[in-house]
């Protein structure tokens, strides 16, 4: 039996050396496409590993450039003894990511997209509800348009059922007609308006007045 998702997963090739480094080889699902427009999407409700947190928390150490990379998303998101220290911990800046975006909330989080223009969309990283995902969905099927903790499996599949109720929800709302324009329903109501205010013609009256040829009883 057939699996539905197998053209829209890459194939796994084994694992290849490049010097003493280990690579997966995996398909490339863009190949022979001509200007893919595509997203990337982290799953899970967390994205970083159960040990990674906890080397860090055995080695706490505070990290300047976490602290910049947090200021720079959200100045007011360091504490105080955070901002007089210049530094915050890799557990507290991971955690902290995490409910920055969608991640925390839908299990799911887009990291970018790549437009068929060639244009790159990075700003998401405060994109985390529900609306402000299907903005960008709608952005990315629209093309080249501005866009106005994880290893575990019931993670990724949370992230999962999100994004496909949030696709669904984009493709509904893209189905729906234009509104009609404010003016165009006046024209039409005052059409109407007038439509009910003219008597209707009769056999006698005709649409200019009385029939001279009708006879009076």
């Amino acid at each position: 039996m057939g699996d539905c998702l197998r053209p829209f997963v890459p194939a796994y090739h084994g694992v290849t050396s490049r010097g003493d480094e280990l690579y997966v080889k995996m398909e490339d699902l863009l190949s022979g496409l001509e200007a893919p427009v595509i997203m990337d999407c982290k799953m899970g409700v967390r994205t970083y590993l159960e040990d990674e947190l906890t080397k860090a928390r055995l080695k706490p150490s505070l990290r300047s450039d976490l602290y910049q990379k947090m200021l720079k998303v959200d100045p007011a998101a360091p504490s105080a003894e955070e901002h007089a220290q210049g530094g915050v911990t890799k557990p507290r800046y991971m955690q902290w990511r995490e409910t920055m975006s969608s991640t925390a909330t839908l299990g799911f989080r887009i990291e970018g997209i790549t437009m068929d223009s060639g244009k790159i969309l990075k700003d998401f990283k405060k994109t985390r509800t529900k609306e402000q995902i299907i903005e960008a969905l709608l952005a990315f099927t629209k093309r080249d348009t501005a866009v106005l903790e994880g290893n575990r499996e019931d993670g990724y599949l949370i992230g999962l059922a999100q994004l496909r109720r949030a696709v669904r929800e984009t493709l509904e709302r893209a189905s729906q007609p234009e509104p009609e324009p404010e003016s165009q329903k006046l024209s039409r109501t005052v059409q109407e308006t007038l439509q009910r205010a003219t008597p209707e013609p009769t056999p006698e009256t005709g649409p200019q007045g009385p029939d001279p040829h009708t006879k009076e009883p």
